[in-house]
């Protein structure tokens, strides 16, 4: 499925290309919305900017990532990671999940720049593409790569190491990685009465 090593994925490092710096971090945290397989993807559309930005890269890999600790969220404020880009909350109060405080994490599908150093040569970096999706549910020792159809879909409340990285002097969030530890499975939700009212036989 992904034609590289699964080791890379729990690790943590700083990348440099010419004038491209990124921060990686790995976090245990607690999932919310998880569309991160190339199948469930958000497609985008024409309702708001986000979903405009998103179908212009032919759609985008999206979850919400919540906090287990505020030690975590201090990491990425001591590491730069900006607390209000274009003025608004990046940490954002939500469910009862893990300490209630999460991140939006993003990945366009569709995402190609290129850089140049000091020296005028040109390098292009591929950003884009579904994360690296792991199974750790049955020890690291006995990791596999999660199985969208064969191991079902990430409901709210599953518990994952995630990697992802700081970009734009800390304005940015890029969604890398994640290691699934603990499955919740998805469920979709039953249709209610008002729901009914715009069904037809």
């Amino acid at each position: 499925m992904y034609p590289y090593s699964i080791l890379p994925v729990l690790q943590t490092s700083s990348l440099n290309k010419g004038r491209l710096k990124m921060a990686k971090h790995t976090m245990d945290m607690v999932l919310e919305y998880p569309k991160v397989f190339e199948g469930n993807r958000d497609m985008g559309g024409d309702g708001n900017n986000a979903a405009i930005k998103a179908a212009k890269h032919n759609g985008q890999y999206v979850v919400n990532a919540y906090f287990t600790s505020e030690e975590q969220i201090e990491e990425l404020l001591e590491g730069g990671m900006q607390p209000k880009p274009m003025g608004n909350d990046r940490v954002k109060e939500g469910a009862s999940l893990g300490i209630g405080k999460f991140v939006k994490l993003t990945r366009m599908h569709d995402h190609k720049m290129i850089f140049t150093d000091k020296g005028g040569k040109e390098t292009e970096v591929d950003f884009g593409g579904s994360p690296k999706v792991v199974n750790l549910t049955n020890g690291v020792e006995n990791k596999s790569w999660w199985s969208l159809d064969e191991d079902g879909a990430l409901g709210n409340g599953t518990r994952a190491k995630v990697q992802f990285e700081t970009y734009s002097k800390g304005a940015g969030l890029r969604l890398i990685a994640l290691g699934v530890t603990d499955h919740v499975a998805w469920e979709a939700s039953a249709p209610t009465e008002d729901d009914e009212l715009f069904m037809v036989d």
